[in-house]
């Protein structure tokens, strides 16, 4: 077969190519960056639209009024029409209210966290009220055993009354109380502690005459998907431990295509939803039966995805109560702050929370390792510098053959590529002539790559590390970096912010003008990266790889800082370690090179 025979192939493989990038680069900047924008900006308008939280000590009333406090116990038949209140929730970690109405904790910021980097910005809100058309909250309540009929009990809209307490902090709890007139009376105890725990707890007395079988149980509704961007990388959702040995999550994509709840039913574990760095979960009573279910309710007018759970039956004989006592957490998804409420309350695997993907085994150690740099160094940034250096050292070995193996393949590719040459006619003969001299010079092509396979899962799992460790969120690195888990805020198309004007603000094309100088100095080390490498002998290889690089700058812009630096310094502590290597079997490579055209130019005006 001649070389020519191969063209159209060739041709249409570069298109095929070519066709593909514009697809993807167009979906990603012409469309899904505009689309991005569009969300955060209508975010951000419903938060403006946000009503603040009470004044400390003063619960909010409703349209219809304060209502004064009552005792608990109070029939419902007897006690006058109340109105709905907020009790302001006043925490080191947690700020916000909870209504009345269901006794819903439907208003929480998180005040360790801001929602940008500038000082004076709010605190992040996550949870918001029902009425909003973003509503995202948390209920607990009791029901009847399914299939049967009784008596009225407390629900996600049942109005309690304030017994004690004006403000929830962690030294003051509050008490809520509410009866059913026929013999059921509920007393729930709200506390808080220093961080993202909320404890209910429900005291209920039997005063009537006949046994009451009643089921306790806890809900999550979530009106909107969420209020972040799309993530492709962090799970985000509802999702569950279910015991000790069962976990689920579900994206709001798998919710929306369930044709009947999930149905799931163990003895503890805990259930709710989950953003990038933010988690709002149900923890029942560790010792009790938790049958739990996620689904997609909607209706015809709104779509509300729900977490739920339902506890054992409890049965209440007249003249006895009981008390029933349960857990929300909302709050960051700081891992020692999961595995510390995991010792506390027993909970299976709390850190599960935390999407630590298909390579687990190998994203939690090396999560740990570069939570203990960044505790020993102060600097989140330098951690992961450091990290990568001596994941590079401990991984030396493995890739020193292969190193080797690229820099004597390097120096062979003048042969390799006159072979070719010499037998385009007669492809059996080249491949022959090939083998042949991979024998002569003891050269195994093979086993310069199997050394690279075997990095990729540390690869992917630094990559994963970095991209849910909270400790990035908002921190800054040097020079123009002020936030690691964001992308780089310079772009090439204003000189780096020399030039007074911003690219993103123009209409459709902004979002792919933004590309950084790390974004670029990632495709530079890169660039020469694969100069390091032995050079493809087919024409149409030499030059999709010699595009590469700079395919990955416009990818690239589009991550967070944290990882295109970490990606960067990868490459450049390769690129050193493949030129000591090479200086060491005195192969040739382009640094060396490089420098000896520089003094020969010198050399030559010299004389």
């Amino acid at each position: 077969m001649s070389p020519r025979q191969n063209e159209p192939d060739s041709k249409n493989l570069l298109l095929a190519i070519g066709l593909s990038l514009v697809v993807l680069l167009g979906f990603q900047f012409l469309w899904a960056g505009p689309q991005e924008a569009a969300r955060k900006a209508a975010a951000a308008e419903q938060a403006k639209a946000a009503p603040a939280a009470p004044a400390a000590g003063q619960p909010g009333a409703t349209a219809a009024g304060t209502a004064a406090p009552a005792a608990a116990g109070t029939p419902a038949s007897a006690a006058p029409a109340i109105a709905a209140v907020r009790v302001p929730v006043e925490g080191p970690a947690l700020a916000g209210s909870i209504n009345t109405a269901g006794a819903r904790i439907d208003q929480m910021s998180l005040t360790r966290y801001r929602e940008t980097v500038q000082p004076d910005s709010r605190a992040v809100r996550f949870l918001y009220p029902q009425t909003q058309a973003d509503g995202f909250y948390a209920f607990f309540g009791w029901k009847l055993p399914e299939g049967t009929t009784g008596q009225e009990l407390p629900g996600p809209n049942t109005v309690w009354r304030v017994v004690s307490g004006t403000k929830l902090t962690p030294a003051t709890p509050v008490v809520l109380g509410w009866s059913n007139g026929t013999g059921l009376a509920f007393t729930r105890t709200i506390s808080i502690d220093a961080n993202y725990l909320i404890t209910v707890s429900d005291q209920v007395t039997n005063s009537g005459t006949v046994v009451a079988a009643i089921v306790p149980y806890g809900a999550i509704r979530r009106h909107t998907k969420t209020n972040e961007p799309p993530d492709p990388v962090n799970h985000q959702g509802a999702l569950g431990q279910f015991g000790p040995e069962t976990f689920e999550k579900f994206s709001y994509r798998q919710m929306e295509n369930l044709d009947a709840p999930e149905r799931f039913s163990s003895t503890g574990g805990w259930i709710g939803f989950t953003d990038r760095y933010w988690l709002a979960a149900l923890i029942p009573d560790q010792a009790d039966t938790m049958n739990s279910q996620i689904e997609d309710r909607k209706n015809a007018t709104e779509e509300v995805f729900e977490a739920s759970y339902g506890g054992g039956t409890v049965q209440l004989a007249p003249g006895t109560s009981l008390t029933k006592v349960q857990h929300l957490y909302v709050g960051s998804k700081q891992v020692d702050t999961l595995r510390r409420y995991g010792t506390e309350l027993d909970l299976p695997r709390f850190d599960n929370a935390v999407d630590w993907g298909i390579l687990a085994l190998l994203t939690r150690p090396f999560y740990s390792l570069l939570a203990w740099l960044n505790g020993l160094i102060g600097d989140i940034g330098l951690a992961i510098l450091t990290l990568t250096v001596l994941v590079k050292t401990v991984t030396f070995p493995l890739v020193y053959t292969s190193y080797k193996s690229f820099a004597r393949l390097r120096d062979l590719a003048p042969k390799m590529q006159e072979l070719k040459e010499r037998f385009a006619a007669d492809p059996q003969r080249q491949q022959k002539e090939m083998i042949q001299l991979y024998q002569s010079e003891k050269i195994n092509p093979v086993a310069g790559c199997v050394p690279i396979l075997l990095q990729m899962p540390i690869f992917f799992a630094l990559y994963k590390v970095l991209s849910i460790s909270l400790e990035l969120r908002h921190q800054p690195f040097f020079g123009w970096i002020d936030d690691l888990s964001s992308r780089d805020p310079t772009t090439v198309f204003n000189l780096f912010g020399l030039l007074p004007f911003d690219p993103s603000a123009i209409p459709f094309i902004g979002p792919m003008l933004m590309i950084g100088a790390w974004p670029i100095l990632y495709g530079v080390s890169y660039w020469l990266l694969m100069k390091m490498q032995p050079p493809a002998t087919d024409q149409l290889q030499r030059q999709i790889f010699a595009m590469m690089p700079w395919i990955f700058v416009i990818v690239f812009a589009g991550f967070g800082a944290g990882l295109v630096i970490y990606y960067t310094w990868s490459n450049l502590l390769t690129i050193v370690q493949q030129y000591v290597i090479a200086r060491r079997t005195g192969s040739s490579n382009p640094i060396d090179e490089f420098f000896a055209r520089v003094f020969k130019k010198k050399a030559a005006a010299g004389s």
